[in-house]
């Protein structure tokens, strides 16, 4: 029995070795060219999202310079509507009868 216990054995892992050798995965060539399409997709997106992420700052930063032009546009039009509101009297330390201030002479420097 001892003999045919060698067989056994020996014929056992000659047949685990045909069945675990017989249903390897193997990849078939439209999953292949799936994989590389995806991949292909995969780095355009990048691309695509990098570009998307710098138009988002430029855009930000040109909407960062409006706001601060539309700022400047209502702090100018509060001073004209303020001066319109205290309209004649706008200027109340003004005097038109005052003579012209008259500007004083240029000074050169002195050489030491």
């Amino acid at each position: 029995m001892n003999k045919w216990n060698g067989a056994l054995v020996a014929i056992a892992t000659l047949g685990t070795a045909l069945v675990l050798t017989s249903c390897t995965c193997k990849i078939k060539d439209e999953q292949l060219a799936q994989i590389r399409q995806l991949r292909t997709d995969e780095k355009q997106l990048a691309v695509d999202m990098k570009k998307s992420q710098s138009d988002l700052a430029r855009i930000q930063g040109e909407l960062s310079g409006r706001q601060g032009e539309v700022r400047n546009c209502n702090q100018r039009l509060s001073f004209v509507q303020d001066k319109k509101a205290k309209w004649p009297n706008v200027w109340p330390d003004w005097d038109p009868n005052a003579p012209e201030p008259v500007p004083a002479p240029p000074t050169t420097p002195k050489k030491k």
